[in-house]
């Protein structure tokens, strides 16, 4: 009798291991599935996306400061207003400083780093309708500021790289936008600076870089001048 339970017991047992050893690893899967969401700051469910155009928004210089704000805190102002008017508009959100310190790539390199992490958005989420690089200038504030119906804002300049092999594209999109900017806030936009570098432009269509104000700019100047480019942008892709 005894031998009958304990051949019983021991049946069990096996039973019990065989189903652990097989069951499917679900842990294995989230961790697909948290990095795909990682990625980028997905658009809130609670906002309805009433139109088919996809922006997605990054920063190459996430180091970048204003008065009390950052380009990242701007990136993801511009990210709330296009969503708040419709869009699927997502903000990269992986750490590039940190990934340049841990790998030792140099700041000159930056681009190399942004350049991985946008093909990377692009695998996930297909193309975009409009990709920006949100950056600030480095420059006096009286340069870097206007003052148009007693409100303050931050300059932007358009940078166009020569060698992204996309240039008339993305030249003729950034002279677009900084007319209609001009259009709303004269002298809002600078107009555009050619460079030599490519500045990731060539990766996919429709992608410019943008230069929101200089670091001596304030959070409210540099809103300010996001709130009228949503609107721009707004009226470029309808």
């Amino acid at each position: 009798m005894k031998i009958k339970v304990s051949i019983q017991i021991i049946f069990k047992i096996m039973i019990i291991v065989l189903m652990i050893i097989y069951l499917p690893s679900y842990s294995h899967q989230n961790v697909k599935v948290f990095k795909a969401i990682s990625t980028t700051e997905a658009l809130q469910t609670s906002v309805p996306v009433t139109s088919s155009k996809k922006i997605h928004l990054y920063n190459t210089h996430q180091g970048e400061e204003y008065v009390g704000y950052n380009v990242k805190e701007g990136a993801s102002y511009l990210k709330d207003c296009l969503t708040k008017e419709g869009y699927f508009c997502d903000v990269e959100q992986n750490d590039f400083e940190n990934y340049k310190n841990i790998h030792r790539i140099a700041y000159n390199q930056s681009y190399v780093v942004s350049k991985m992490y946008l093909e990377n958005s692009l695998r996930e989420n297909g193309q975009y309708d409009l990709v920006i690089d949100f950056h600030r200038d480095s420059l006096d504030k009286k340069y870097s500021t206007l003052v148009y119906n007693q409100k303050s804002y931050a300059k932007i300049l358009f940078v166009v790289g020569k060698s992204s092999g996309k240039f008339d594209m993305v030249n003729q999109l950034s002279t677009e936008l900084s007319n209609r900017a001009n259009e709303k806030v004269p002298g809002l936009s600078k107009g555009i600076m050619v460079k030599k570098n490519h500045y990731n432009q060539g990766i996919c269509d429709h992608t410019i870089l943008i230069e929101f104000g200089g670091q001596n700019n304030t959070k409210e100047e540099v809103q300010n001048t996001i709130e009228v480019m949503s609107q721009v942008i707004k009226e470029y892709l309808q």
